[in-house]
């Protein structure tokens, strides 16, 4: 995000400032949306990047940053991240390291899905996935018919693309239940 948004600065922007010694630009004078034009350096921009990474992976805060109150020295305090976010946050890293058996276990044997089990298989194979015509073999073997006909590989597609609605509800069932079995929820002692 930092690389993609200096490049966007770079290319658009006005050089505010160089370092002496080196001659490249250190500062540029960015527009905002309202109009303003404000000096941005290559630290603001990572400032930026984080605060909109942090943004992109849930959180946010709740309670804006007060006033100081009547005694001296009083920092200002910044909300926490929301609350409903951090159990979420918490369960990921155990979660990613369960993700075979999340899949093993949504998938079964595969035979609820077998569109998209021809899809893998097809795949599975394929040296170059853009030029092996997935779709297109798999119609044929779930429908007969000529290679690559347009009305069964649109068949194929939306077969596929239900079956893959469902798999996903399976995953996050599957998710859900490690979740709150290993949070010990609802459990009667």
């Amino acid at each position: 995000m930092f690389a993609k948004r200096l490049r966007e600065i770079i290319v658009n922007c006005e050089v505010a400032a160089v370092w002496v010694a080196t001659r490249e630009p250190s500062a540029w004078q960015y527009v905002r949306r309202d109009g303003e034009t404000i000096v941005v350096t290559r630290k603001a921009i990572q400032y930026w990047a984080v605060r909109d990474a942090a943004a992109r992976n849930g959180y946010r805060l709740d309670a804006y940053a007060r006033g100081v109150d009547a005694a001296p020295g009083v920092q200002l305090i910044r909300g926490v991240a929301r609350a409903d976010k951090l159990s979420t946050l918490a369960s990921a890293p155990y979660l990613s390291g369960l993700g075979e058996i999340i899949f093993r276990t949504a998938w079964g044997d595969g035979s609820g899905y077998p569109a998209l089990r021809s899809v893998l298989a097809i795949a599975e194979k394929a040296t170059d996935l853009g030029r092996a015509g997935i779709m297109g073999r798999a119609a044929q073997e779930l429908y007969g018919g000529p290679l690559n006909s347009s009305s069964k590989v649109q068949r194929a597609k939306d077969v596929a693309l239900k079956e893959w609605r469902a798999l996903t509800a399976s995953l996050d069932a599957v998710r859900e239940d490690l979740v709150y079995r290993g949070a010990g929820v609802g459990e009667i002692d």
